[in-house]
């Protein structure tokens, strides 16, 4: 009979299930690796510390099947796990909760960690639950690898934690500002070869995102800056290394960029471009860009070294809205970003946001109008949604303008923010009215069908038209 072994660390990623009919993401049905989990595991690991990684939305998409997969694949064959580590967003955050009673059921002596955007700024609710015993504040690797190798936790900055029936608060942990120090995420603690991104943002596949940098320089009042206004990268020396290990090990063919902000630092992103063009390296790659951060020199270098799509965050065409949420954009730019990346051959996809506040009915129009006259490949709709640690929230609630602090509320598809000039309902409406106008365009039907060259681009367009097309048949059986 096999000895059961002993683990120094597990970490979690709960599960995203989308039950709201009205919620588009439910019907583009991708998922996306934990990469923050796997920067701390990689850490762990160059640590000698044994670690592994559970990403629940490919083992155990809902927490009604976590039990069963946690007892048969570490209470039969672990016989302590010292530290479980969870990490959640505010619309996980309750079932990450769930998971952790679970956990301590099997492993009641192990230490319970949470980290991750939520209980970086709801941390006074997350430390309060019984199962949980220590809150991680900001970045991870370093104050999980202390935690782990039981250093005292008096002596560990940016953590929260409980002794003795008190809850104590160390000092904030100073940012990490080498990224090129840190070792390759854990990708091989995951499973892969079964993350497939959104519809419409991937040209091929095997897939995999990758995280380049840390913070972001805007200062948009709906933006969660857990890691600051700071912003650090990798080097494009190092994240070639990283695309290199990837294609090395899993044959992967397209990268999704995650970083808010990939192409704030010109110069390293077009030493990126370099490497992968003198390397003849054949990949795909989109990213996220602001459009104050892009110049047609570059968007050239990007086309030709595999970036294929670029999505930038307009959020909306009012100037006055863009000053409430302090969107530092104008129009201009917006109108140049697009002109520039469809004269290189590069997709567009532009981001907007329903529920602002100074939004009202003509405003949201007017973006519909404008997004047809700009005519991106793609666009993406959300319902503004303040979450905690957010600008927006913090005036929200000073204003009594929340209307519910139900977690599993915020999902971006349902107004959780009361407004002077639009009803939750017009918002829900105006959410869909904006996606329907777009994609049903008989114009765009047909520049998409023109634009099929192979059999993968008709799987992917039908895949993501029949994903539009169920959410619309949803969302109407709903009302």
């Amino acid at each position: 009979m096999n000895e059961k072994k002993q683990l120094d660390c597990l970490l979690i990623s709960p599960p995203i299930f989308y039950e709201d009919k009205e919620n588009i993401w439910k019907e583009i049905n991708s998922n996306f690796p934990p990469l923050g989990l796997a920067f701390i595991a990689g850490y762990l690991r160059e640590q000698d510390l044994s670690v592994k990684i559970v990403d629940c939305n490919v083992y155990s998409p809902s927490v009604e099947s976590f039990s069963e997969y946690f007892e048969k694949e570490f209470v039969n064959k672990y016989e302590s796990i010292k530290y479980i580590g969870l990490t959640a967003m505010t619309c996980t955050i309750k079932k990450a909760y769930l998971i952790s009673e679970i956990c301590k059921k099997y492993y009641p002596d192990a230490v319970v960690m949470f980290g991750g955007v939520h209980a970086t700024f709801v941390t006074d609710e997350v430390i309060a639950k019984e199962s949980v015993d220590i809150v991680v504040i900001g970045e991870g690797e370093l104050t999980v690898t202390e935690i782990v190798k039981g250093k005292e936790l008096s002596e560990i900055d940016g953590i929260v934690y409980k002794k003795d029936g008190e809850v104590i608060k160390n000092k904030p942990r100073n940012r990490i500002m080498k990224l090129d120090e840190l070792p390759i995420p854990a990708y091989d603690l995951l499973p892969v070869l079964k993350y497939k991104p959104a519809k419409g943002s991937y040209k091929r596949l095997p897939a995999m995102s990758m995280m380049t940098s840390r913070g972001c320089p805007g200062r948009c009042t709906f933006c969660s800056k857990t890691l600051g206004n700071i912003l650090v990268f990798k080097s494009a020396e190092v994240i070639f290394k990283e695309i290199k290990y990837l294609i090395d090990n899993w044959g992967i063919k397209q990268i999704l960029f995650y970083d808010d902000t990939f192409t704030v630092f010109k110069e390293n992103v077009v030493k990126l471009c370099d490497l992968l063009l003198e390397n003849n390296i054949d990949i795909s790659w989109t990213c996220f860009a602001r459009v104050d951060f892009i110049d047609k020199e570059m968007l050239q270098k990007m086309k030709d070294s595999g970036c294929h799509q670029i999505m930038y965050g307009v959020e909306n065409v009012d100037e006055g809205v863009l000053r409430n949420i302090n969107k530092k954009i104008n129009i201009d730019q917006v109108k140049n970003a697009v002109k520039w990346t469809k004269q290189v051959g590069i997709e567009c996809r532009l981001a907007f946001m329903v529920g602002n506040p100074g939004d009202n009915m003509e405003i949201l129009k007017k973006n519909t109008k404008f997004a047809i006259k700009m005519d991106p490949d793609l666009i993406v709709v959300n319902i503004t949604t303040p979450f905690p640690g957010t600008d927006m929230f913090d005036w929200a609630k000073s204003k009594d303008l929340i209307l519910t602090y139900e977690w599993d509320d915020y999902t971006l598809a349902k107004p959780v923010m009361r407004l002077e000039n639009l009803t939750a309902d017009e918002i829900k409406k105006l959410y869909k009215h904006m996606y329907r106008r777009f994609y049903f365009r008989p114009k765009y039907i047909f520049k998409k069908l023109l634009s099929i060259r192979s059999l993968d681009d008709l799987k992917i367009l039908s895949s993501g038209f029949k994903a539009l097309l169920s959410f619309f048949i949803k969302k109407k059986e709903a009302n």
